[in-house]
């Protein structure tokens, strides 16, 4: 048998790859689901404002409409596959912010409907919560619920996001009244 001998150097090389942990990763988003069709989404959305635990202002938005996608999924990979539809502007802070409308419909066996719709406004300066988190939205809210069979159309609100609501200053949230025509 052979012995090896190992320089200083290679073996405080071979010691520090030995000791290294594994890197756990985020695990990216699961695939898109078969897509059905497209589905009709409307949502009008407003700003609301408090001060002190009460509204002081509410200022209506936008009211805006595009198609979103129908998935045949029991609702998980479609919480990762919604579709922007056509969002506005609105004003904070004196800057100009886009707001975002997102969502997806899913149908699975039995029936039963998923809906997921989402509507965002994230600043241009906007700064993350953590390491490994995305820019924190101004105001963030979601909606996320399913429904015994298949609708010809859904009609709810979104809610907002407790935590945007906390990290905001002063305190504002998105509502929005959405209608999806499936």
């Amino acid at each position: 048998m052979k012995l090896v001998k190992l320089s200083r150097r290679q073996l405080l090389a071979m010691l520090l790859i030995l000791s290294a942990q594994p890197v756990y990763a985020i695990p990216p988003p699961p695939l898109a689901p078969p897509v059905l069709r497209n589905a009709k989404m409307t949502a009008t959305v407003q700003l609301v404002e408090a001060h002190n635990g009460q509204v002081t202002k509410i200022t209506k938005l936008c009211k805006v409409s595009g198609k979103i996608p129908v998935y045949s999924d029991t609702g998980g990979a479609t919480r990762s596959n919604t579709r922007e539809i056509s969002g506005c502007n609105m004003t904070w802070k004196g800057k100009n912010q886009s707001v975002s409308v997102r969502g997806a419909l899913a149908i699975s066996k039995g029936p039963i409907t998923f809906a997921i719709v989402s509507v965002s406004a994230v600043p241009p300066d906007a700064m993350p919560l953590c390491s490994i988190c995305g820019p924190q939205p101004s105001a963030d809210s979601t909606a996320e619920f399913k429904v015994s069979g298949i609708p010809k159309s859904l009609t709810f609100n979104v809610n907002p996001n407790p935590v945007s609501m906390l990290n905001a200053k002063p305190t504002v949230w998105l509502e929005a009244e959405v209608e999806i025509a499936n």
